[in-house]
């Protein structure tokens, strides 16, 4: 593993750099999920379909199609995987992306899912979860959309990034700077940059951090710009592909500060589970 994630950093600091150049800007051309220390595995930066047609032809299967309640959007998954819940508006576009976790598999004893707005419960395909929530565009819009097959065709994703806090996903959802000189003016707090991810943002993250309701996401930054947005769920749920299991000493290097509880949370609830949402995976805008 280590000698693969050396050929990828020197691809992606050497190879790449010459390759292309610097100015080149981070779009959103893609939605991909799950980081991996091979970019060429399957396993590993997977694309998700980014129209309903798409999506169909992928295997993937429609769970729900609201335009009030919890959740707006048509909702698919693929082989019964609530992992990845793959949200499109009323034209048939990608408009948001969620992880689902079995209720089963959680122990509000250790980390307050239930006072941590961010979850939220559904029944996905007769299976009861803890779900959480980003939109790619407007949820205002989702059930309204107005925008015209050319603009995939430029593969183009999304307008912003919206995480929904709360169980009304037009008033709770809040809007995620795009830029970090914007994100630097808020809550969200720089932590460190790791070659193929960017920098990590923290939402309101201090040293003396309560472990028990900490934010479930976290954001990352590539040549200023948003590309990716991250789950951090405390525990680990080993139920789906998609998500990923980092050590400690990964997850506190990332963190400035390091919250003086997060060793022994980590500990205490068996690990952590993260999953990575990218929206560019060109290798020239995943350095540091």
């Amino acid at each position: 593993m280590k000698s693969t994630f050396a050929i990828l950093i020197v691809c992606i600091n050497a190879a790449c750099g010459l390759l292309f150049g610097s100015d080149s800007g981070p779009e959103w051309n893609t939605v991909s999920t799950t980081w991996g220390p091979n970019p060429l595995s399957h396993d590993y930066f997977v694309k998700q379909p980014l129209t309903i047609d798409d999506a169909r032809k992928n295997g993937f299967e429609q769970i729900s199609n609201a335009c009030q309640g919890k959740f707006l959007g048509q909702r698919f998954i693929k082989n019964k995987d609530v992992g990845v819940i793959l949200i499109y508006d009323s034209k048939g576009f990608m408009a948001g992306i969620q992880m689902g976790i079995p209720a089963s598999m959680i122990n509000d004893t250790f980390y307050k899912f239930s006072q941590q707005k961010m979850f939220n419960r559904d029944m996905v395909n007769g299976v009861d979860v803890y779900v959480l929530t980003a939109y790619v565009v407007d949820p205002r819009t989702i059930c309204s959309s107005t925008r015209d097959t050319n603009h995939r065709e430029k593969n183009s994703v999304g307008t912003g990034l919206w995480l929904q806090n709360g169980t009304n996903p037009i008033d709770d959802s809040v809007p995620i700077p795009i830029s970090q000189t914007d994100a630097d003016k808020t809550k969200w707090v720089k932590g460190a940059c790791f070659p193929s991810m960017g920098i990590h943002y923290w939402y309101d993250n201090r040293i003396d951090s309560d472990c028990t309701t900490y934010f479930p996401g976290f954001l990352l930054y590539n040549k200023g710009k948003l590309t990716a947005l991250g789950w951090v769920v405390f525990g680990k749920y080993d139920f789906t592909k998609r998500t990923e299991f980092p050590p400690y000493a990964a997850i506190s290097s990332f963190l400035k500060p390091v919250p003086t509880c997060m060793r022994a949370k980590y500990d205490e609830v068996g690990g952590f589970t993260t999953m990575h949402i990218f929206f560019n995976t060109d290798p020239w805008n995943l350095i540091c």
